[in-house]
């Protein structure tokens, strides 16, 4: 029967439904808010973005992701997918230290740092906590008892930078410090005013580097959140850092009141 033409309709009906699918998703994202069509722009800009988050937790939400809750969450709390966040794509960490893989929450002191081969000068970004509340993001040490950036935070920041470069989302900052007190002389007047001191120095670099200064936060957890409870000099080298974390909150969803922000999606 199909060899005599009785199939050839088939063909022509799928044909039909799926030029008429095209067409009615066409009207839709044309009906749409600034926000939906930037985000399915992104999709087509970065098709693979999606496919290629951490593997480690469910896409993030907040404002400006359209069908989502808060930021950073899945339902009241839950975890960030680089791929999904206005288009980032992964990018390999590069992240190891003594031939160990460092798969969440951060790095090795620099000075340990004897990675080889290819990836090795790679950028970063990762899952930085664990639990329900993380982060896409990359982590900076420091010395423990300086807020000046060393070559290897330099590094890092710089070929971090063109991944975040072009993006609207918020970046904060969050400075940390050791539980050891400070010593006699210390131009710092606790672990607070350190940890502040090492967000500025980050925040000062990404900004050199053509980071917009609206879309960084900083923010400080003091001695009171240690990746490491562990005493060896080596594991409390990685408390002395500032973690970049990248949002899924926008610049524009933070400006003015919602009828404000409304405003500017109207049509004349």
């Amino acid at each position: 029967m199909a060899g005599k033409g009785g199939g050839a309709w088939k063909v022509a009906y799928a044909d039909f439904v799926t030029a008429m699918m095209a067409f009615f998703l066409v009207m839709w994202i044309t009906a749409q808010s600034k926000q939906v069509k930037q985000a399915v722009a992104h999709y087509f800009n970065y098709p693979s973005a999606s496919k290629r988050g951490m593997e480690d937790g469910p896409p993030p939400s907040g404002p400006g992701v359209p069908g989502q809750g808060g930021p950073g969450a899945e339902g009241p709390e839950g975890t960030g997918k680089l791929g999904d966040i206005q288009g980032i794509e992964r990018i390999d960490l590069g992240i190891r230290a003594s031939g160990q893989s460092v798969s969440k929450g951060g790095a090795k002191p620099a000075a340990a740092d004897t990675t080889k081969g290819p990836k090795a000068n790679k950028p970063s970004l990762l899952a930085v906590h664990d639990g329900d509340r993380r982060m896409v993001g990359t982590v900076v040490l420091f010395d423990e008892q300086s807020a000046e950036l060393s070559d290897a935070a330099k590094a890092r920041l710089k070929s971090l930078a063109p991944l975040l470069a072009g993006k609207r989302n918020k970046i904060e900052l969050r400075g940390h410090a050791t539980r050891r007190p400070l010593p006699p002389g210390s131009p710092f007047q606790d672990a607070w005013h350190l940890s502040y001191a090492r967000c500025l120095a980050v925040r000062k670099y990404l900004e050199s580097q053509g980071i917009e200064p609206e879309r960084i936060r900083l923010s400080q957890a003091g001695p009171f959140e240690p990746k490491t409870i562990r005493a060896d000099v080596e594991s409390q080298a990685e408390n002395s850092r500032v973690e970049i974390y990248v949002l899924a909150e926008y610049v524009e969803d933070l400006v003015g009141t919602p009828e404000e922000r409304a405003q500017r999606f109207k049509t004349p």
